[in-house]
């Protein structure tokens, strides 16, 4: 079994029990203690779990995440003109990593509308957008594909991206924090978003005015990680220790 099926499995028991044991965990994946230890620290580090004598048990209590078909009908203004406005920082000719969800697959299809890009995505449905546009090459990263969201995961993903360097990596996370910075709820999800920050140049952040000064379960990277942040014009100001925050107008 996958170190990353593990982690799935133990978040499920997580939220069955409110707790795990470490010797239980060996025996139930068959696997030694120490990588069961191993595996709950990992978790712990991405926030997820807290470990105690002899396990884990849960963290606060964050709210799930809406169901992606729920998600892309919502917020579709502000969702428009943040990709139009992203759109605009990227130069053509530019190589981006992109991950899934409704903001991003909105930002894709003004990033086809322009054309000569080339695209690295583990979304479905944004590599189907920039298919249709001019001049871009597009990748779909291989992995395990998800039930929800229409997009691969799992560690084939993860090594894939390890292959490639991008000029931009375009993320769209659950919640953007001042103290935790950009959070996910699902550790699946956290790791692809993670591991493209880590492999390209500049990262580009998409966020709805609703998503800032929240938080969830799962960290994906520091706020001075980031170059750009593009909102909606309804935000209230957010400052980034590093980069430029970008407000894009509502009709």
């Amino acid at each position: 079994m996958w170190s990353h099926e593990r982690h799935s499995k133990i978040l499920q028991l997580l939220e069955q029990e409110g707790k795990v044991a470490t010797n239980l965990l060996a025996d139930r994946f068959d696997v030694s203690r120490e990588t069961v230890r191993r595996d709950l620290l990992e978790m712990e580090r991405s926030g997820v779990l807290k470990r105690v004598h002899g396990g884990a048990v849960t963290q606060e209590q964050v709210e799930p995440e809406p169901a992606f078909e729920s998600r892309v009908s919502q917020f579709t203004d502000q969702k428009q003109a943040i990709g139009e406005l992203a759109a605009s920082l990227i130069p053509q000719g530019s190589t981006c990593f992109i991950d899934a969800g409704s903001t991003t697959t909105a930002f894709a299809q003004t990033l086809a509308r322009k054309g000569d890009y080339r695209v690295i995505t583990n979304s479905f449905d944004i590599a189907r957008q920039m298919t249709k546009g001019r001049n871009c090459d597009t990748l779909l990263l291989g992995g395990t594909p998800h039930v929800d969201v229409p997009a691969t995961y799992g560690e084939l993903t993860l090594s894939e991206i390890d292959r490639f360097r991008a000029d931009f990596a375009i993320i769209s996370p659950v919640a953007i924090d001042q103290l935790r910075g950009l959070t996910s709820y699902e550790l699946h999800e956290a790791e692809v978003a993670r591991k493209m920050i880590r492999n390209a140049h500049s990262c580009i952040v998409l966020s709805h005015s609703a998503k800032l000064n929240t938080e969830s379960r799962v960290g994906i990277c520091r706020l001075d990680e980031v170059e750009h942040l593009v909102t909606d014009s309804h935000a209230a100001p957010f400052k980034l220790p590093r980069g430029e925050t970008h407000y894009a107008e509502l009709g």
